[in-house]
């Protein structure tokens, strides 16, 4: 495969669901964005022919959130597009997808807009099945008499919505219950969670100022308002497990990323464009992988990215930047403790490569998703972008991206600076 051009985007400032972005659906945000990078001079929007864009959970009224999105910014509505989801990996999926394409036809002059977005604050409640059987069968009586007599026989308490689930269809559990199951059996310490999480606020607060150039803001919010500057060991240690509520559970408010708001995108090159709009960075690989959930739901980072290493035979301390999002600390923590194990690479990952040892301190330099947030069409592109602008901030070369997701999935991506 060979290396295509991608070119740093933007982003919303993230915040918290329900906040300064509740009135705002997903389409509103995505065309805030989009509306915003067409009046910045670094790219002439005649060049964008392909529009890739993602969410997450569901929104009956929106059907195409990428079409969507043409519509109703100041893109050309005879730009193509089409929606994508892969949970959390869903805007990394969207640039892999349009790599993929320029690969196949490097020849076409054209850009892709690739992202995504997430408005949690826009999560409808939905029916339950009786309920939702109850209206079919209404509305397919005839006289209003029928109808009546359908609605008094219906027990009350029937009707009432409930949210989204947030658990896995196939096992049962949701996330922080599969995450509480992985760091028992790593016998990853709470201390070691909130630590970690500490330092990702603290390192986020303190990249802000390389962070502000992506940010365009939306409904007078100028900046990411989930970064805590003050938090520490002593306020982390006082929260609550959230999930596993004995003495037994780790996993906690503080340290997980926070239901959030937001929407990112970048630019992807082709290559027959390439001297008239220079790329920031080149998208060398990318892998996405599956692994058992009842082995460890949130486990794949570790086997992408390995395969991506072995693949391009690069060991750990070969990259200048690795950041696995931070669905939640422990998660994290897992996977480094996953791929630091010979034994586990080779039996759980089927990888026999070695590419060294790992420290867990130099990942997320700038800080990641428990910090920042985590809208889950957003992510990917958030840390695509910010790990371009870490390599042109420090001059350096070479990227590596690893994003869990539900269902046992996960994505990596390899990025270099030339």
């Amino acid at each position: 495969m060979r290396g295509i051009g991608l070119r740093r985007g933007f982003r919303t400032p993230f915040v918290k669901m329900g906040r300064e972005y509740a009135r705002l659906n997903a389409v509103d945000l995505s065309v805030r964005l989009i509306d915003a990078m067409l009046a910045k001079p670094d790219l002439p929007a005649e060049k964008i022919q392909h529009v890739i864009w993602g969410m997450v959970v569901p929104d009956p009224n929106i059907y195409s959130i990428a079409r969507e999105a043409v519509l109703a910014s100041r893109l050309d509505n005879r730009v193509e597009a089409y929606s994508i989801s892969r949970a959390c990996a869903t805007s990394l999926q969207a640039a892999a997808n349009a790599v993929s394409y320029y690969n196949a036809f490097p020849e076409e002059p054209s850009v892709s807009l690739v992202g995504g977005v997430e408005s949690f604050s826009a999560a409808r409640p939905v029916l339950t099945d009786h309920a939702s059987l109850l209206f079919k069968t209404w509305a397919s009586k005839v006289s209003f008499l029928e109808k009546l007599r359908v609605l008094f026989k219906t027990p009350p308490g029937v009707l009432w919505p409930v949210p989204p689930s947030a658990k896995e269809y196939s096992t049962g559990l949701t996330m922080g219950e599969h995450c509480e199951l992985m760091v028992k059996a790593f016998k990853i310490p709470r201390e070691r969670q909130d630590r970690f999480a500490l330092i990702s606020h603290q390192r986020a607060a303190s990249a802000r100022g390389k962070i502000a150039p992506q940010l365009v803001a939306v409904e007078g919010v100028t900046r990411d308002t989930l970064i805590r500057q003050d938090t520490s060991m002593e306020a982390l240690k006082n929260l609550a497990p959230a999930f596993d509520r004995t003495a037994a559970g780790t996993i906690t408010a503080g340290n997980a990323s926070p239901f959030t708001d937001g929407a990112a995108a970048l630019y992807v090159i082709s290559p027959a464009l390439e001297p008239a709009v220079a790329p920031d960075a080149f998208l060398i690989d990318f892998e996405f992988v599956a692994v058992e959930p009842m082995d460890g739901l949130l486990m794949g980072p570790g086997k992408a990215m390995l395969r991506i290493l072995e693949r391009q035979r690069l060991r750990w301390r070969d990259l200048d930047y690795i950041e696995v999002h931070e669905a939640f600390a422990g998660q994290v923590l897992c996977n480094v403790d996953a791929v630091n194990n010979p034994a586990y690479r080779e039996k759980t990952y089927g990888i026999s490569y070695d590419p060294g040892p790992l420290d867990e301190g130099v990942l997320n330099p700038w800080g990641s998703s428990i910090a920042y947030g985590h809208p889950f069409g957003a992510t990917g592109a958030r840390m695509l972008n910010q790990a371009i602008a870490y390599l042109q901030e420090t001059k350096t070369k070479r990227a590596l991206l690893g994003i869990c997701t539900a269902g046992g999935l996960a994505g990596s991506a390899l990025l270099e600076r030339r």
